[in-house]
């Protein structure tokens, strides 16, 4: 079948719509990428890729309009014109729409292109993201045009459970099929030494709300033998560097440079804890859940984690962490503790990872979806 993937972005650093359009390629279908250009750009990345993609070029003059404070709202709709063109004449059998950003191109070519079928993937719960808190009539306009569309479409993705139960309930739709956003399974070969240090490792963009500021803090609790380590950047970087240096805290948590994508579970792998502390201070950080989180599972190592549904109910399942009854310091710390102390409870946990990291897969994962695009034909 013909498969049109819809994005706003350029791909680069999009890995869940890389794997998607990567699976359908080597399961035989004709896959074309349709998105938008933006500071990840990078034509030689493009052209390495073994499906078609085609990013639309943004006209410069309304870059300045993407930085005011509407910029997810004009970021949505600038490229719709553009990609819903472009889709009508691919004339594809299956329009993937990746987030709500992309559905009203989607439907509109599905509308004007009848044989084409919608596979709705939502990435978010978009309504329930920080950015639109204080924008009422903006997140009530898309909630109508979500509500509209969702109801059209042919099958419903999700990226957790938890978010997969809001949708249909607020909607009133069949419960999505839950594809998580796992890594590739990594072999035991693909996985790293560890450090000499008992460590800890908190990967990812250093931004609020995720319990950056109290996992530096926790150090002044810690047992001299652990070390913190953030890897990653962001927007409160310098805020945590300069408490670091203000009190001192140098010798206990370091900050290692970014790698690539394809090499944060190796890297991951170096260390022996892993952390996830995203707070639920609004409904799209409450009930979807990091891809952080199987990463480190894919390293094989345990995980705390903070109190929000999807992270409570894969702890329950597959047992391969902490959740906090909140992110403080002194709970961060107490839980690091534990596992520096007690070896048998410490080694428990890290098994249960190496069993969920055999399910927790984009190749078990990924299926799922092949499946659904076979039920569409």
């Amino acid at each position: 079948m013909k498969i049109c993937m819809l994005v706003t972005n350029s791909l680069k650093k999009d890995p869940r719509v890389q794997k998607e359009a990567r699976l359908a390629h080597e399961n035989g279908h004709d896959v074309i990428v349709l998105g938008t250009h933006d500071k990840n750009y990078d034509k030689d990345f493009l052209s390495h890729l073994p499906y078609k993609a085609w990013i639309y070029p943004l006209n410069q003059k309304y870059r300045g309009y993407l930085k005011s404070k509407i910029k997810k709202f004009l970021r949505m709709w600038l490229p719709i014109y553009n990609l819903t063109k472009k889709c009508i004449k691919i004339k594809p059998d299956i329009i993937h729409a990746n987030d709500f950003d992309t559905l009203p191109s989607a439907y509109l070519a599905s509308i004007l292109f009848s044989k084409s079928k919608i596979v709705y993937d939502s990435h978010e719960i978009y309504t329930g993201m920080p950015q639109l808190k204080s924008m009422n009539l903006i997140r009530n306009i898309i909630t109508i045009i979500e509500r509209f569309i969702i109801r059209r479409v042919d099958r419903v993705v999700s990226v957790s459970n938890a978010a997969a139960d809001v949708l249909g309930s607020k909607y009133k739709i069949e419960r999505p099929t839950v594809v998580t956003n796992c890594p590739f399974y990594s072999k035991k070969e693909d996985l790293m030494e560890k450090n000499p240090f008992f460590e800890v490792i908190y990967q990812g963009i250093m931004s609020p709300h995720r319990g950056y500021e109290e996992y530096v803090e926790s150090a002044k609790y810690l047992d001299d033998d652990i070390k913190l380590v953030l890897r990653g950047f962001g927007s409160i970087e310098e805020k945590l560097k300069k408490y670091i240096t203000d009190n001192k805290l140098s010798n206990e948590v370091r900050f290692d440079p970014p790698v690539e994508i394809s090499e944060l579970v190796s890297f991951a792998s170096r260390s022996h804890v892993g952390v996830i502390l995203t707070k639920p201070v609004s409904d799209n950080f409450k009930y979807t859940v990091s891809n952080k989180i199987f990463e480190c599972i894919q390293a094989r190592i345990p995980v705390i984690l903070s109190n929000v549904p999807e992270h409570v109910y894969l702890n329950n399942k597959y047992k391969f962490g902490i959740v906090l009854d909140s992110v403080t310091p002194k709970a961060i710390s107490e839980a690091i503790n534990s596992l520096y102390a007690n070896k048998s409870f410490y080694n428990e946990l890290r098994e249960n990872a190496t069993i969920a990291a055999e399910e927790l897969c984009w190749e078990i994962e990924g299926m799922k979806l092949i499946e659904i695009y076979n039920d569409l034909k």
